[in-house]
């Protein structure tokens, strides 16, 4: 037995318990039951109890009025634990051991820290009438070896309430063997075998006596046929292998007045008294089978438990990845009116001023040219933009009111994204994200309801319910004030043509990339006029977000593909006609103009992806995001801890 775990085998439980503990709170999980009471036989029944010396611990258990405090004084030897014919007279465990531990450090503390408490002996039999701590006496008559545990009702009460019931589930978890004490009026009531059932398999598997309290009446076939009933109800098949022996004890009412002991005797084949049987078995045996056949039990459902969290730890993250694919398309949406006039005029302010003297000479005279068509250029792209119903440059205060209107829209479709109980995630099915997401939803559990719901046309949508261990966070998005928030994001945003700081520099930035990229060549076209009006002042410039053909006599699209995760994104601009170029020029143009669209494309995504996440999905996200990098350290743990204990469990093999 003391060679069974080692250190690290030991610390390994320990650790794989913890991590199952958090990972469940963390993860809000509905196995959280089925984990504490793991929990409860690692700590009260595997881990405290390795020591070669402690005593085999056999609990006396039964319903109401069954004699289980009669049976414990029957054994002990003297009335210690009150009787009568009262049920639930008795509302706290009494362990009894032999007074050869009273001098043995350690042990009377090893048998009640499973119920959180330090050892108190017992001063009078009024105190175990009070619910409470169990209470612990010393007894000569005790062989070594033995505790006896006298533990409370476990179905006394009513409609499910019982008011024991939490302090017996202690009580016989931290039992070696149990001694199962029924009568004619209870040995085939499936709720109290369904409790003792849980209590002998749950974790591990430990063997019982059963005690038959019965009238003289009845013979020995119909005890053994009753206790058959009885043992096959607690272990199902091959139950004989579990009980250890079945004894009846006599039906009188003067017994279960307290007024004489109870007399036990043997059933079948077996002629040793209850007593006797358990003096003769061996603690470093029974302790070592059971103890396996527990450990076995904590590594099987601590590996079910790991693949579990895993599982929902992967829910998690393909929540968090769709919700910012949602974010993208909304933050897509809401540029659809924001201008780059003011953009494309800075960088030709910017690109002219630092003009040498002889080209600024020259601009001066491409000025006058183009003068008077300003006006009638700009007059003639807004006339056809509303004919056609083409996307065009808007007058300022027309796109400042466009551009909240979109803004809005935007916002209102990403707040409801966000606070429904599932995602609906549509992709284009040429994006490279689809692939990903189908294949983040096929690891998910069934139970996830996450599905892939229509492959029509050319988008696939999905569906990821929340995840639970965001539910407290969607709801405080929920109940937050939606109209004061929007509020804020109105006033907050960038008015039309306005540029930051961030913004200027990069222009500034770009123009010296420029211009240290021109050739002699360049230079000596640009000083013939070729280059004055390659982004003229007047420029008609209208950014759209799908392809179209641009506002204006000659038209570049500038491909702005995979910026910032959209895909297949081009701002169109329309140059006038009067600018002459040709297509040498138109190519050169082109790539002028893609780093000043990506520049102010990406600030705008950035500004408006950011206002989007502190006032809507930020805390979804964030949440999601911490929750899901702990967890992954926790199941890192469990992985480590479970191998460990598999490489145990091969050794005992």
């Amino acid at each position: 037995m003391d060679q069974l775990y080692d250190a690290g085998t030991i610390e390994a439980v320990a650790r794989l318990k913890d991590a199952a503990v958090r990972l469940s709170d963390l993860l809000v999980l509905d196995c959280r039951p089925a984990v504490d009471a793991w929990q409860q036989a690692v700590e009260a029944r595997l881990l405290p109890r390795l020591k070669p010396d402690f005593p085999l611990v056999a609990a006396i258990c039964g319903g109401g009025s069954s004699g289980k405090s009669t049976l414990f004084n029957a054994l002990v030897g003297r009335p210690l634990s009150p009787t009568g014919g009262r049920a639930g007279i008795n509302r706290r465990p009494l362990i009894a051991i032999s007074t050869q531990y009273k001098e043995q450090p350690g042990v009377a503390e090893a048998l009640v820290d499973p119920f959180g408490c330090a050892p108190k002996l017992l001063e009078a039999a009024e105190e175990l009438a009070s619910p409470g701590d169990p209470l612990l006496c010393y007894e000569k008559s005790l062989p070594p070896g033995l505790a006896l545990l006298d533990t409370p009702d476990f179905d006394t009460g009513a409609g499910g309430s019982y008011q024991n019931r939490e302090m017996a589930e202690r009580s016989l978890s931290a039992a070696d063997v149990l001694i199962y004490i029924f009568t004619n009026a209870n040995y085939n009531n499936r709720d109290n075998t369904d409790f003792i059932a849980r209590m002998l398999t749950t974790v591990g598997t430990r063997n019982s006596f059963l005690v038959y309290r019965v009238y003289p009446s009845f013979s020995d076939e119909e005890v053994l046929d009753h206790a058959g009933t009885v043992a096959r109800n607690l272990y199902g098949e091959g139950a004989e292998r579990h009980v250890l022996g079945v004894y009846r004890a006599g039906e009188d009412n003067r017994v279960a007045a307290g007024e004489r002991s109870v007399g036990v005797v043997p059933t079948g084949d077996s002629r040793v008294g209850l007593m006797e049987a358990l003096s003769q078995m061996d603690p470093r045996q029974v302790k070592g089978e059971l103890h396996r056949s527990i450990f076995t039990d904590v590594v099987h459902q601590g590996r079910g438990f790991a693949e579990e969290v895993r599982q929902a730890n992967e829910h998690l993250a393909a929540y968090l990845e769709g919700l910012r694919a949602i974010q993208r398309s909304f933050v897509q949406e809401a540029l659809s009116h924001l201008p780059m006039d003011a953009v494309v005029r800075r960088f030709s302010q910017i690109w002219r001023d630092t003009d040498p003297a002889h080209v600024k000479f020259m601009r001066k005279t491409g000025q006058v040219v183009e003068g008077p068509l300003q006006l009638a250029l700009r007059a003639a792209k807004w006339i056809r933009g509303r004919k056609s119903g083409k996307k065009a440059t808007l007058p300022e205060g027309v796109a400042a009111a466009a551009m909240e209107a979109d803004l809005v829209q935007a916002a209102n479709g990403l707040r409801k994204a966000s606070v429904d109980p599932e995602l609906t995630i549509r992709l284009s099915r040429s994006d490279p994200a689809v692939d990903q997401m189908r294949e983040r939803i096929r690891r998910l559990p069934k139970h996830a309801e996450a599905a892939e719901t229509s492959t029509q046309g050319d988008t696939a949508t999905f569906r990821i319910p929340l995840p639970p261990a965001l539910a407290a966070t969607q709801e405080a998005l929920r109940s937050a004030n939606w109209s004061v928030s929007l509020e804020d994001m109105l006033a907050r945003q960038d008015a039309p043509g306005g540029l930051t700081g961030e913004l200027e520099e990069e222009l500034q930035r770009l123009v010296r990339e420029q211009r240290a990229r021109m050739t002699t060549f360049d230079q000596i076209r640009q000083t013939f006029a070729a280059m004055l009006n390659i982004i003229p002042a007047t420029a008609a410039v209208t950014y759209v977000l799908h392809t179209g053909d641009p506002v204006g006599a000659v038209g570049i699209k500038v491909k702005l593909a995979g910026l910032f995760g959209l895909n297949d994104l081009y701002a169109l601009v329309a140059i006038p006609a009067t600018a002459g170029m040709k297509k040498a020029d138109l190519k050169q143009l082109e790539a002028l103009l893609a780093p000043v669209a990506r520049a102010w494309l990406t600030h705008k995504l950035m500004a408006i992806e950011a206002l989007f996440e502190e006032k809507i999905t930020g805390a979804l996200l964030q949440k999601g995001q911490v929750v899901s990098a702990a967890a992954a350290d926790d199941i890192q743990q469990m992985d480590q801890s479970l191998a460990h204990c598999g490489r145990a469990l091969e050794k005992m093999a």
